[in-house]
């Protein structure tokens, strides 16, 4: 309870802050509708052309990569800095955690708060409804239910995925390279298209070893009723909370091993 007061405490903090800076707020948020919408256009002039994507629909599409987005959103929002662990360790500015009477990751999660997530979470919700809308579904309240715990299940797995890649600095003094290998090859590949036009290999590498996957694309076979395309696993569409939860514990357990590991720079 006292490390989730501190974490309210700094979170608030660091929202008053960014909100100083109304015009700069506005302007990021802009950019965000500007970024995604030029991403769900290019799958609108392919669609043009091909009609569907294995399978997929536009609308089926726009909704694969807003569920993404949404959780994505959160993650941009609160735990963005995860990307940038190694900068604070590198600059020795990581030591202040350590000398603080409260726990150093809780310390670390609510340094900062990044408004651009506000942008993510905006236009996923509007595209997200837009879809709903557009395929004709009728959800139970099972199904919302389990949309609703598929979002923040979904964030989860970006957050403990980038954080357990970034701990690596701890040892190395560096992380940023595979962090941002790890979530562009995220970005470009699982969000934007169904798992199910890629061979194998890929879809091993986001299920088992990178499990991205489980942030839209599992959830979407249950959400969408696409149950043709579970193949031999449909068990996995039902799995991203319990993978979040085991991301969890064992990045808290890698956090834990950067922490013996660390020596500070003297920066």
């Amino acid at each position: 309870m006292h490390s989730l007061r501190v974490y309210g405490v700094m979170i608030r903090a660091s929202i008053l802050s960014r909100l100083q800076y109304r015009a700069d707020f506005l302007m990021g948020i802009l950019g965000v509708f500007v970024l995604n919408g030029a991403t769900l256009g290019t799958t609108w002039v392919l669609l043009q052309r091909f009609q569907t994507l294995n399978g997929w629909t536009f609308w089926e599409i726009v909704f694969l990569y807003n569920l993404w987005l949404l959780g994505h959103s959160f993650r941009a929002i609160f735990f963005r800095q995860v990307n940038f662990l190694d900068d604070y360790i590198v600059q020795g500015t990581f030591d202040s955690f350590l000398t603080r009477p409260a726990s150093p990751l809780i310390q670390f999660l609510g340094r900062e708060v990044h408004y651009l997530g506000v942008g993510d979470f905006l236009l996923s919700s509007i595209m997200l409804t837009l879809a709903y809308h557009n395929l004709n579904l009728e959800w139970t309240w099972t199904k919302w239910a389990w949309f609703a715990l598929i979002v923040p299940a979904s964030t989860a797995v970006e957050v403990t995925l980038i954080l357990i890649l970034s701990t690596i600095a701890f040892k190395t003094s560096r992380s940023r390279a595979i962090v941002s290998a790890a979530t562009q090859f995220s970005f470009n590949l699982v969000q934007q298209y169904p798992l199910d036009m890629f061979g194998r290999g890929v879809k091993a590498i986001v299920t088992f070893i990178l499990p991205f996957a489980f942030m839209n694309y599992y959830p979407s076979l249950l959400l969408l009723d696409k149950w043709d395309k579970a193949g031999s696993y449909p068990f996995l569409a039902y799995a991203s909370p319990f993978v979040a939860v085991l991301l969890a514990v064992l990045s808290f357990v890698v956090w834990k091993w950067g922490i013996r590991q660390y020596q500070s720079t003297g920066s």
